[in-house]
């Protein structure tokens, strides 16, 4: 019975660290690998997007931009090859790929400079689209290769598992022969979390992160449901985030918004609600085009971002409702020192966007929303704070009314600042 009992718990306990290594790479490798990937698909389309606006408009600072993309591709390519060397072919195509597109780009940009446009219209409609394509493939391919090793890795445990079933229930009835009580003891525990470790794993696979199984313990086995749990969790947040977050900012979206408002306002927390409205925007955006007006959304986020991360506190909470309206919630006592830096820095780097002539004019000509030719001055901001210090705030609707309200408000003044609902409640 002894003899049999240690065979039941050696093999149990060697294939549950073979799981919980094989789950260790799936968290830390494959999960990984495919935020990277995704970044390189954002950088590649980025320096076709600059090199698209470097053709249209002949401006350095577009093909700055595409360099300064292209240097990041290859960093992120060398991240890559270095925590996986199975992509070594693949990814090697990708930098060869990606290196005859920048050649190709450094051409257009040479005949562009010359004054050939023509020539080099010829090269991006062709050449350098082909070669763009190519970089698209490749990448495609190395995803298809992770993905394929992450299900490699999920079949790989999930045949492990069973196998460990199968034999411990093997060895358990031989043992159960000797002893029936003394086994069943030991063997029990082992199998019921065999079994749950399978079925979260089956449904990791499936898509569904919420079945997480629940192995108390100080051994080997709650240790790899500790594992599952923690890369179901980081699953479930990634594909949230995905889902929510702003595809221009990657900033939390307004499930996110809501989410945070409504945790504060039930653990009755004293935080200040800010929205921050640029203003004239629409206008801005019409005079220049959408690209240019993605720019300064960009711009405008990370700037918050910045602003939080040097001013505020890790309980701090930025999100991006869409278009040029943001969200920043934060502590009362630190809100008119983020706002003031907010409107500071918004000042000094919005006059970047525009052209000199019509910086130096120090207005723009646009249409209004009846579509007539109107002035519009340069873009200012406009934030409004409510403070739930001074206001009794019961639920989200209420700071949405109050806050619109001081939006309004603030929108009558032709410079950026910011407004504080100063009237207390009780």
């Amino acid at each position: 019975m002894i003899t049999f009992v240690l065979l039941i718990g050696l093999y149990a306990i060697s294939s549950l660290v073979e799981l919980n290594k094989i789950t260790s790479e799936m968290v830390f490798n494959e999960i990984t690998m495919g935020e990277k990937l995704s970044k390189l698909n954002d950088c590649i389309f980025a320096q076709d997007l600059h090199e698209k606006r470097s053709l249209a408009l002949g401006q350095a600072d577009s093909e700055n931009m595409f360099w300064n993309r292209s240097r990041e591709f290859k960093s992120l390519s060398a991240e890559i090859g270095a925590a996986d060397t199975s992509l070594g072919s693949t990814l090697e195509n990708m930098n060869t790929y990606h290196e005859n597109y920048d050649a190709l780009f450094a051409k257009e940009s040479s005949l562009i400079r010359a004054g050939r446009i023509r020539e080099a219209e010829e090269i991006s409609s062709a050449e350098l689209k082909a070669s763009f394509n190519k970089v698209l493939l490749s990448i495609k391919d190395i995803d298809l290769k992770v993905k394929g090793l992450l299900n490699l890795h999920i079949s790989k445990s999930n045949s492990l598992g069973e196998r460990a079933l199968m034999i411990t229930i093997i060895l358990s009835t031989v043992s159960f022969v000797v002893g029936i009580l003394f086994a069943s003891l030991i063997t029990n525990h082992l199998t019921t979390s065999i079994v749950k470790l399978k079925e979260a794993t089956d449904s990791i696979r499936s898509g569904d992160f919420d079945n997480l199984p629940e192995i108390k313990g100080a051994d080997e086995l709650s240790d790899l449901a500790i594992s599952f749990k923690e890369m179901s969790v980081r699953l479930k947040e990634l594909e949230e985030i995905n889902l929510d977050a702003n595809p221009l900012t990657k900033l939390p979206g307004n499930l996110a918004i809501e989410k945070e408002l409504l945790t504060r306002l039930n653990e009755t927390q004293k935080f200040s609600f800010c929205l921050v409205d640029l203003d004239n925007f629409k206008a801005f955006n019409d005079r220049y085009g959408y690209a240019r007006g993605s720019d300064v959304i960009k711009w405008m986020g990370n700037v918050l971002s910045e602003i939080k991360k040097d001013l505020g506190s890790p309980e701090d909470f930025l999100g991006h409702i869409g278009g040029d309206d943001f969200v920043l919630i934060c502590s009362p006592e630190r809100v008119n020192e983020l706002c003031s830096k907010i409107v500071e820095e918004f000042d000094k780097g919005i006059v970047d966007f525009y052209d000199p002539e019509d910086l130096k004019k120090g207005f723009i000509i646009s249409v209004d929303r009846n579509d007539k030719p109107a002035i519009f001055g340069i873009m200012t901001v406009s934030i409004a704070v409510v403070n739930t210090d001074r206001t009794l705030i019961r639920e989200p609707k209420e700071v949405a009314l109050k806050v619109t309200e001081l939006k309004q408000y603030a929108k009558t003044f032709t410079k950026s600042l910011y407004i504080m609902d100063r009237r207390r409640t009780r």
